[in-house]
């Protein structure tokens, strides 16, 4: 024992050696003990800080304001909040000019301005600017999803998630697009939905210039730059039918068609498998037409519809005939115009058995049967 003390001596990483009294040495080793690691994602807390990280984990959120009645899990985040209503914002972004409530929320927000991404997932290699979000990412490959909501079955890893989602249920939304009706929970995701009416794209590649309406788009859009990149696949199957899409969101979407549930128009009792669709087929019955050209004021009932529009202002006509050379602002429109050379005519009254070589010819014909049959079985139809 004397020989091992002695060889650390000579090496300098003896504690005496360095100048630490035996009662430096017991501190240090009691602060030592006094760390602990949340089990929950992994962050290190003193024993009093971790009484009160717990709450984020657990829900409790003891601490309410007296002005607007939102509850906090901390004391620190309500003293925070309580700047929301004197106006004091101190701590302003020097990259975008943002305000934020406290110094470490814009330690957090400037990161958003950093490519940097230094902590590593060990399994898939996919990085990140947090090491809470390695954590957090890290459930994925073990497939814990403990937190299950009683009303749908949705399955998540995070308890804050489920809360989220059940809102969902409730139509509780914090802020609500007075365009579309859509809700959303943060003021972020707000504003970026709020692109898509305006047709405002602030996201945009710096490699090539093309712009988007959310981060998230511009995003997947630069990976594509990327010196290994692979074309998208439809990697998200559909169980029932085997149909394949490249978004889990598209995916979803489609399985609504297979559960049965149908919502009915009010006016012609025509079935959809979608609210969407059944919101922008009630806009045929009341006129209603919220996406407006800011050009020369025409509006639309679709946004999609709105877009194309708006390639008559450009000039732009992106879609070119491979046999007469004949171009086209839309896709849809150059698939129906081959089948003039083609003679194919997919679309068939069922009154007449007459054929047509597109929907909207289809259901121009159908009104010739009268208002009852053009309802029955016409195509939902976007303008």
């Amino acid at each position: 024992m004397h020989n091992k003390h002695a060889q650390l001596w000579r090496k300098g990483s003896c504690p005496q050696a360095r100048g630490l009294s035996l009662s430096s040495m017991s501190d240090l080793k009691s602060k030592k003990k006094d760390i602990e690691k949340c089990k929950v994602c992994g962050e290190l807390f003193s024993v009093d800080e971790m009484v009160l990280h717990k709450n984020i984990h657990t829900g409790v959120k003891p601490h309410i304001c007296i002005l607007c009645k939102l509850q906090f899990n901390t004391k620190t985040r309500l003293k925070i909040h309580m700047k929301c209503h004197n106006g004091k914002n101190e701590f302003r972004c020097e990259a975008c000019g943002k305000e934020c409530l406290s110094k470490k929320l814009l330690k957090r927000h400037m990161g958003s301005h950093s490519e940097d991404r230094p902590f590593e997932c060990d399994i898939c290699g996919r990085k990140f600017k947090r090491s809470y979000e390695v954590t957090k990412h890290k459930k994925i490959h073990q497939g814990e999803k403990n937190h299950v909501c009683d009303v749908c079955g949705y399955a998540t890893m995070h308890k804050a998630c489920l809360e989220t989602h059940q809102k969902r249920h409730l139509g509780d939304y914090m802020f609500k697009c007075n365009v579309c009706g859509k809700g959303f929970f943060s003021s972020f995701e707000f504003r970026e939905h709020k692109n898509i009416h305006t047709g405002e794209k602030p996201y945009m590649c710096d490699i090539c210039g093309k712009a988007y309406t959310s981060k998230n788009s511009l995003m997947a859009h630069k990976k594509t730059h990327e010196p290994d990149a692979k074309p998208t696949e439809k990697v998200h199957e559909c169980k029932m039918c085997s149909k394949s899409f490249k978004y889990r969101k598209s995916l979803l979407v489609h399985v609504k068609s297979h559960s049965g549930e149908k919502f009915l128009c009010d006016f012609c009792g025509k079935a959809f498998s979608t609210k969407d669709t059944l919101k922008l087929h009630r806009r045929n019955h009341t006129g209603e037409k919220p996406n407006v050209c800011n050009v020369c004021g025409k509006a639309f009932s679709a946004l999609y519809t709105l877009k194309v529009h708006q390639l008559i202002h450009t000039g732009e006509k992106p879609h070119t005939c491979d046999q007469c050379g004949k171009a086209f602002t839309q896709r849809s429109t150059l698939v129906v115009h081959r089948r003039c050379h083609t003679g194919q005519k997919p679309y068939e009254c069922q009154i007449c058995n007459k054929t047509f070589v597109s929907r909207t010819l289809l259901n121009s014909h159908l009104k010739s049967h009268g208002e009852q049959a053009y309802y029955k079985h016409s195509f939902p139809v976007v303008n």
